[in-house]
Protein backbone atom coordinates (compact mmCIF):
# COMPACT_ATOMS: atom_id res chain seq x y z
CA UNK A 1 0.00 0.00 0.00
CA UNK A 2 1.16 3.57 -0.68
CA UNK A 3 2.57 5.44 2.26
CA UNK A 4 0.09 7.35 4.37
CA UNK A 5 0.91 11.00 4.99
CA UNK A 6 4.39 12.39 5.49
CA UNK A 7 7.15 11.14 7.76
CA UNK A 8 9.90 13.77 7.55
CA UNK A 9 9.12 16.57 10.05
CA UNK A 10 8.24 19.95 8.59
CA UNK A 11 8.06 23.23 10.58
CA UNK A 12 4.49 24.44 10.90
CA UNK A 13 2.29 26.86 12.82
CA UNK A 14 -1.14 26.04 14.20
CA UNK A 15 -3.96 28.57 13.80
CA UNK A 16 -7.03 27.44 15.72
CA UNK A 17 -10.09 29.65 15.58
CA UNK A 18 -13.76 29.38 16.40
CA UNK A 19 -16.25 30.80 13.89
CA UNK A 20 -14.89 32.17 10.62
CA UNK A 21 -17.24 33.45 7.93
CA UNK A 22 -16.58 31.64 4.67
CA UNK A 23 -15.42 34.64 2.55
CA UNK A 24 -13.09 35.59 5.41
CA UNK A 25 -11.84 32.01 5.32
CA UNK A 26 -11.01 32.34 1.64
CA UNK A 27 -9.08 35.55 2.28
CA UNK A 28 -7.31 33.87 5.19
CA UNK A 29 -6.25 30.93 3.02
CA UNK A 30 -4.99 33.17 0.23
CA UNK A 31 -2.89 35.21 2.65
CA UNK A 32 -1.39 32.11 4.26
CA UNK A 33 -0.69 30.50 0.88
CA UNK A 34 1.25 33.59 -0.21
CA UNK A 35 3.14 33.51 3.08
CA UNK A 36 3.99 29.80 2.85
CA UNK A 37 5.08 30.17 -0.78
CA UNK A 38 8.32 31.80 0.40
CA UNK A 39 10.85 29.03 1.03
CA UNK A 40 11.91 28.65 4.64
CA UNK A 41 8.57 29.68 6.10
CA UNK A 42 6.52 27.20 8.15
CA UNK A 43 3.48 25.38 6.84
CA UNK A 44 0.16 26.44 8.34
CA UNK A 45 -2.55 24.25 9.85
CA UNK A 46 -5.83 26.12 10.30
CA UNK A 47 -8.72 24.62 12.29
CA UNK A 48 -12.04 26.44 12.45
CA UNK A 49 -15.82 26.34 12.16
CA UNK A 50 -17.75 28.02 9.34
CA UNK A 51 -21.13 29.67 9.16
CA UNK A 52 -23.77 27.70 7.14
CA UNK A 53 -22.56 27.63 3.53
CA UNK A 54 -22.69 25.49 0.39
CA UNK A 55 -19.42 25.51 -1.51
CA UNK A 56 -19.19 24.55 -5.17
CA UNK A 57 -16.02 22.80 -6.29
CA UNK A 58 -14.69 22.82 -9.84
CA UNK A 59 -16.89 19.87 -10.84
CA UNK A 60 -20.12 21.17 -9.32
CA UNK A 61 -23.14 22.43 -11.26
CA UNK A 62 -26.01 24.65 -10.06
CA UNK A 63 -28.29 21.58 -10.27
CA UNK A 64 -26.36 20.10 -7.33
CA UNK A 65 -28.21 22.58 -5.09
CA UNK A 66 -31.90 21.67 -4.90
CA UNK A 67 -33.29 24.73 -3.15
CA UNK A 68 -33.93 28.23 -4.46
CA UNK A 69 -31.72 31.21 -3.67
CA UNK A 70 -34.59 32.85 -1.78
CA UNK A 71 -35.14 29.73 0.34
CA UNK A 72 -31.46 29.47 1.22
CA UNK A 73 -31.27 33.17 2.08
CA UNK A 74 -34.25 32.81 4.40
CA UNK A 75 -32.52 29.85 6.07
CA UNK A 76 -29.26 31.78 6.49
CA UNK A 77 -27.26 29.56 4.11
CA UNK A 78 -24.94 31.24 1.60
CA UNK A 79 -23.44 29.80 -1.60
CA UNK A 80 -19.88 30.24 -2.85
CA UNK A 81 -17.97 28.86 -5.83
CA UNK A 82 -14.38 27.84 -5.03
CA UNK A 83 -11.27 26.60 -6.81
CA UNK A 84 -11.04 23.33 -4.87
CA UNK A 85 -11.68 19.94 -6.44
CA UNK A 86 -14.94 18.04 -6.13
CA UNK A 87 -18.61 18.93 -6.33
CA UNK A 88 -20.84 20.67 -3.80
CA UNK A 89 -20.54 20.27 -0.05
CA UNK A 90 -21.86 21.90 3.10
CA UNK A 91 -20.03 23.63 5.94
CA UNK A 92 -21.69 24.79 9.11
CA UNK A 93 -21.66 24.97 12.89
CA UNK A 94 -20.87 21.63 14.48
CA UNK A 95 -18.40 20.67 11.77
CA UNK A 96 -14.61 20.86 12.08
CA UNK A 97 -12.93 22.38 9.04
CA UNK A 98 -9.17 21.98 8.73
CA UNK A 99 -7.10 23.77 6.11
CA UNK A 100 -3.53 22.46 5.71
CA UNK A 101 -1.68 25.27 3.90
CA UNK A 102 1.45 23.32 2.98
CA UNK A 103 4.46 23.88 0.74
CA UNK A 104 4.99 20.51 -0.96
CA UNK A 105 8.12 21.55 -2.81
CA UNK A 106 11.51 20.13 -1.87
CA UNK A 107 10.81 16.41 -1.93
CA UNK A 108 7.16 16.34 -0.85
CA UNK A 109 5.61 16.67 -4.32
CA UNK A 110 3.04 13.95 -3.71
CA UNK A 111 -0.57 15.06 -3.44
CA UNK A 112 -1.69 11.47 -2.91
CA UNK A 113 0.28 11.22 0.31
CA UNK A 114 -1.22 14.47 1.54
CA UNK A 115 -4.73 13.19 0.77
CA UNK A 116 -4.07 9.86 2.48
CA UNK A 117 -2.62 11.63 5.49
CA UNK A 118 -5.71 13.82 5.84
CA UNK A 119 -8.01 10.82 5.50
CA UNK A 120 -5.96 8.86 8.04
CA UNK A 121 -6.22 11.68 10.57
CA UNK A 122 -10.02 11.61 10.26
CA UNK A 123 -10.11 7.79 10.48
CA UNK A 124 -8.04 7.87 13.69
CA UNK A 125 -10.25 10.60 15.14
CA UNK A 126 -13.36 8.52 14.50
CA UNK A 127 -11.67 5.51 16.12
CA UNK A 128 -10.89 7.58 19.23
CA UNK A 129 -14.65 7.81 19.78
CA UNK A 130 -15.42 4.17 18.96
CA UNK A 131 -16.39 4.64 15.30
CA UNK A 132 -14.94 2.46 12.53
CA UNK A 133 -14.46 4.61 9.44
CA UNK A 134 -12.54 3.82 6.27
CA UNK A 135 -11.83 4.89 2.72
CA UNK A 136 -14.22 3.92 -0.08
CA UNK A 137 -12.81 3.29 -3.54
CA UNK A 138 -13.79 6.05 -5.96
CA UNK A 139 -15.26 8.16 -3.18
CA UNK A 140 -12.82 10.58 -1.47
CA UNK A 141 -13.22 11.22 2.23
CA UNK A 142 -13.99 8.74 5.00
CA UNK A 143 -17.08 6.56 5.25
CA UNK A 144 -18.96 4.58 7.88
CA UNK A 145 -21.05 1.47 7.17
CA UNK A 146 -24.48 2.02 8.75
CA UNK A 147 -27.82 0.15 8.53
CA UNK A 148 -28.72 2.68 5.85
CA UNK A 149 -25.63 1.93 3.80
CA UNK A 150 -22.34 3.85 3.53
CA UNK A 151 -22.47 7.37 4.98
CA UNK A 152 -19.78 10.03 4.78
CA UNK A 153 -18.31 11.23 8.06
CA UNK A 154 -15.51 13.38 6.66
CA UNK A 155 -15.09 15.14 3.32
CA UNK A 156 -11.95 16.23 1.52
CA UNK A 157 -11.34 18.76 -1.25
CA UNK A 158 -7.98 20.33 -2.09
CA UNK A 159 -6.54 22.93 -4.41
CA UNK A 160 -2.88 22.98 -5.46
CA UNK A 161 -1.03 25.94 -6.98
CA UNK A 162 2.77 26.07 -7.31
CA UNK A 163 2.81 23.05 -4.96
CA UNK A 164 1.04 25.06 -2.24
CA UNK A 165 -2.08 23.33 -0.93
CA UNK A 166 -5.25 25.11 0.14
CA UNK A 167 -8.74 24.01 1.23
CA UNK A 168 -8.78 20.70 3.09
CA UNK A 169 -11.19 18.57 5.12
CA UNK A 170 -14.55 18.80 6.89
CA UNK A 171 -15.27 16.40 9.75
CA UNK A 172 -18.85 16.10 11.01
CA UNK A 173 -19.23 16.30 14.78
CA UNK A 174 -22.78 17.62 15.13
CA UNK A 175 -23.78 19.74 12.13
CA UNK A 176 -27.36 20.13 10.91
CA UNK A 177 -27.57 17.04 8.70
CA UNK A 178 -30.84 18.27 7.18
CA UNK A 179 -28.82 20.85 5.27
CA UNK A 180 -27.11 18.05 3.35
CA UNK A 181 -30.54 17.03 2.01
CA UNK A 182 -30.72 20.31 0.14
CA UNK A 183 -27.78 19.35 -2.11
CA UNK A 184 -26.28 16.36 -3.89
CA UNK A 185 -23.37 16.07 -1.45
CA UNK A 186 -20.06 15.48 -3.23
CA UNK A 187 -21.99 14.26 -6.28
CA UNK A 188 -23.38 11.10 -4.60
CA UNK A 189 -27.10 10.32 -4.88
CA UNK A 190 -26.88 6.79 -3.45
CA UNK A 191 -24.92 7.49 -0.25
CA UNK A 192 -25.71 9.39 2.92
CA UNK A 193 -23.99 11.70 5.39
CA UNK A 194 -23.46 11.03 9.08
CA UNK A 195 -21.87 12.70 12.09
CA UNK A 196 -20.46 11.63 15.43
CA UNK A 197 -23.73 12.84 16.96
CA UNK A 198 -25.91 10.80 14.58
CA UNK A 199 -23.81 7.71 15.30
CA UNK A 200 -23.23 8.12 19.04
CA UNK A 201 -26.18 10.15 20.29
CA UNK A 202 -25.63 11.62 23.75
CA UNK A 203 -22.20 9.95 23.93
CA UNK A 204 -20.88 12.14 21.09
CA UNK A 205 -17.98 14.46 21.94
CA UNK A 206 -18.17 18.23 21.83
CA UNK A 207 -16.70 20.15 18.91
CA UNK A 208 -13.73 21.12 21.06
CA UNK A 209 -13.08 17.54 22.19
CA UNK A 210 -13.20 16.21 18.64
CA UNK A 211 -11.09 19.10 17.35
CA UNK A 212 -8.41 18.32 19.95
CA UNK A 213 -8.15 14.74 18.69
CA UNK A 214 -8.28 15.65 15.00
CA UNK A 215 -5.62 18.31 15.53
CA UNK A 216 -3.29 15.81 17.19
CA UNK A 217 -3.74 13.27 14.39
CA UNK A 218 -3.23 15.88 11.66
CA UNK A 219 0.03 16.96 13.26
CA UNK A 220 1.16 13.32 13.37
CA UNK A 221 -0.04 12.23 9.92
CA UNK A 222 1.40 15.31 8.19
CA UNK A 223 4.62 15.20 10.27
CA UNK A 224 4.21 18.80 11.40
CA UNK A 225 6.80 20.20 13.82
CA UNK A 226 4.84 22.96 15.55
CA UNK A 227 6.52 26.32 15.98
CA UNK A 228 5.24 29.26 18.07
CA UNK A 229 2.55 31.39 16.41
CA UNK A 230 1.30 34.85 17.33
CA UNK A 231 -2.06 34.78 19.11
CA UNK A 232 -4.92 36.69 17.46
CA UNK A 233 -5.58 40.19 18.71
CA UNK A 234 -9.02 40.81 20.20
CA UNK A 235 -11.62 43.43 19.42
CA UNK A 236 -15.30 44.17 19.89
CA UNK A 237 -18.06 45.55 17.76
CA UNK A 238 -20.97 47.37 19.37
CA UNK A 239 -23.94 48.07 17.10
CA UNK A 240 -25.15 51.34 18.53
CA UNK A 241 -28.89 51.75 17.93
CA UNK A 242 -31.92 53.75 18.99
CA UNK A 243 -35.67 53.57 18.61
CA UNK A 244 -36.49 55.72 15.58
CA UNK A 245 -39.82 57.24 14.62
CA UNK A 246 -40.89 54.18 12.59
CA UNK A 247 -38.26 51.49 13.26
CA UNK A 248 -35.00 50.86 15.13
CA UNK A 249 -32.04 52.77 13.67
CA UNK A 250 -28.33 51.89 13.77
CA UNK A 251 -25.63 54.52 14.01
CA UNK A 252 -23.38 54.27 10.96
CA UNK A 253 -20.08 56.17 10.81
CA UNK A 254 -17.77 56.73 7.83
CA UNK A 255 -14.14 55.90 8.58
CA UNK A 256 -11.64 58.56 7.55
CA UNK A 257 -9.64 57.69 4.37
CA UNK A 258 -6.50 56.63 6.22
CA UNK A 259 -8.64 54.14 8.18
CA UNK A 260 -10.34 52.56 5.17
CA UNK A 261 -13.22 54.86 4.07
CA UNK A 262 -16.07 52.45 4.77
CA UNK A 263 -19.25 52.65 6.83
CA UNK A 264 -19.44 50.86 10.16
CA UNK A 265 -20.86 51.08 13.65
CA UNK A 266 -18.62 51.13 16.72
CA UNK A 267 -15.58 48.83 16.79
CA UNK A 268 -12.42 48.86 18.85
CA UNK A 269 -9.46 46.87 20.13
CA UNK A 270 -9.44 45.40 23.61
CA UNK A 271 -6.80 46.78 25.92
CA UNK A 272 -4.78 44.58 28.31
CA UNK A 273 -6.85 43.48 31.31
CA UNK A 274 -10.19 44.49 29.78
CA UNK A 275 -13.22 42.27 29.44
CA UNK A 276 -15.12 42.55 26.14
CA UNK A 277 -18.04 44.31 27.82
CA UNK A 278 -15.71 46.94 29.26
CA UNK A 279 -14.16 47.52 25.84
CA UNK A 280 -17.59 47.93 24.25
CA UNK A 281 -18.70 50.59 26.75
CA UNK A 282 -15.37 52.42 26.45
CA UNK A 283 -15.32 52.40 22.65
CA UNK A 284 -18.90 53.64 22.32
CA UNK A 285 -18.11 56.53 24.65
CA UNK A 286 -14.80 57.39 22.94
CA UNK A 287 -16.13 57.18 19.38
CA UNK A 288 -19.60 58.64 19.82
CA UNK A 289 -19.93 60.19 23.30
CA UNK A 290 -22.90 57.91 23.94
CA UNK A 291 -23.82 55.58 26.80
CA UNK A 292 -26.49 52.92 26.82
CA UNK A 293 -27.62 49.41 27.61
CA UNK A 294 -25.26 46.73 26.30
CA UNK A 295 -26.50 43.35 25.06
CA UNK A 296 -24.37 40.44 23.76
CA UNK A 297 -25.27 39.12 20.32
CA UNK A 298 -23.83 35.66 20.87
CA UNK A 299 -21.31 35.99 18.06
CA UNK A 300 -17.53 35.92 18.06
CA UNK A 301 -15.66 35.46 14.78
CA UNK A 302 -12.08 35.55 13.57
CA UNK A 303 -10.46 36.94 10.43
CA UNK A 304 -7.15 37.75 8.77
CA UNK A 305 -6.04 41.37 9.15
CA UNK A 306 -5.11 42.82 5.77
CA UNK A 307 -1.72 44.62 6.01
CA UNK A 308 -2.98 47.03 3.35
CA UNK A 309 -5.38 48.29 6.03
CA UNK A 310 -3.20 47.88 9.11
CA UNK A 311 0.56 48.02 8.61
CA UNK A 312 2.83 45.60 10.44
CA UNK A 313 6.61 45.59 10.95
CA UNK A 314 7.09 42.04 9.63
CA UNK A 315 5.58 39.58 7.16
CA UNK A 316 3.93 37.18 9.62
CA UNK A 317 0.16 37.12 9.02
CA UNK A 318 -2.01 38.70 11.71
CA UNK A 319 -5.44 37.59 12.84
CA UNK A 320 -8.14 39.09 15.04
CA UNK A 321 -11.09 37.71 16.99
CA UNK A 322 -14.07 40.04 17.39
CA UNK A 323 -16.87 39.72 19.94
CA UNK A 324 -20.16 41.34 18.92
CA UNK A 325 -22.57 43.39 21.02
CA UNK A 326 -25.45 45.80 20.54
CA UNK A 327 -26.02 48.93 22.62
CA UNK A 328 -29.32 50.74 22.81
CA UNK A 329 -29.03 54.48 23.41
CA UNK A 330 -31.66 57.14 24.10
CA UNK A 331 -33.42 58.45 20.96
CA UNK A 332 -32.55 62.05 21.87
CA UNK A 333 -28.87 61.35 22.65
CA UNK A 334 -26.40 63.54 20.74
CA UNK A 335 -23.53 61.95 18.81
CA UNK A 336 -20.05 63.44 19.21
CA UNK A 337 -17.71 61.83 16.67
CA UNK A 338 -14.02 61.27 17.28
CA UNK A 339 -12.75 63.13 14.15
CA UNK A 340 -9.50 61.19 13.89
CA UNK A 341 -11.51 58.01 13.19
CA UNK A 342 -14.78 59.01 11.52
CA UNK A 343 -15.74 61.94 9.31
CA UNK A 344 -19.54 61.75 9.32
CA UNK A 345 -22.45 59.72 10.65
CA UNK A 346 -26.08 58.90 9.96
CA UNK A 347 -28.85 56.83 11.53
CA UNK A 348 -30.01 53.99 9.26
CA UNK A 349 -32.86 51.53 9.33
CA UNK A 350 -31.81 47.93 9.95
CA UNK A 351 -31.92 46.83 6.31
CA UNK A 352 -29.97 49.85 5.06
CA UNK A 353 -27.39 49.43 7.83
CA UNK A 354 -26.90 45.80 6.89
CA UNK A 355 -26.37 46.74 3.25
CA UNK A 356 -23.87 49.48 4.14
CA UNK A 357 -21.72 47.17 6.29
CA UNK A 358 -18.55 46.11 4.48
CA UNK A 359 -17.61 42.91 6.31
CA UNK A 360 -19.40 39.59 6.80
CA UNK A 361 -19.23 39.72 10.59
CA UNK A 362 -20.79 43.18 10.70
CA UNK A 363 -23.62 42.11 8.39
CA UNK A 364 -24.22 39.02 10.53
CA UNK A 365 -24.29 41.13 13.70
CA UNK A 366 -27.04 43.31 12.23
CA UNK A 367 -28.94 40.15 11.31
CA UNK A 368 -28.72 38.94 14.90
CA UNK A 369 -29.92 42.30 16.21
CA UNK A 370 -32.85 42.13 13.80
CA UNK A 371 -33.73 38.72 15.22
CA UNK A 372 -33.54 40.02 18.79
CA UNK A 373 -35.82 42.90 17.88
CA UNK A 374 -38.23 40.68 15.94
CA UNK A 375 -37.58 42.59 12.72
Amino acid sequence: MSEIGFTVPRPAQLRRFGRVFYPAGLRLQKALAEYVNEDGRPDQLVILEHDPVFTLGRNATPADIHMSDDFLKAQGVSVHRTDRGGEVTYHGPGQIVAYPICNLRGGREDVGRLVRGLEEAMIRTAKDFGITADRLKGAPGIWVETPRGPEKLGAIGLHLSRWISTHGIAFNVNPNLNHFKWITPCGFTDKGVCSLASLLGDAAPTWQEAADRLQAHLIDCLALDLQPAREPSRSVSALTWRQGATEPEILMMLRVPEHGLWWQSVTGMMEPGEQPEQTAHREVMEETGLVGQLCPLGLAHSFWVDPAIVRFPDAEPRFNTETCFAMEVAPEAQVRLEPSEHSEYLWCGLEEAQERMKWEGSKAAVGLLRQQLGR
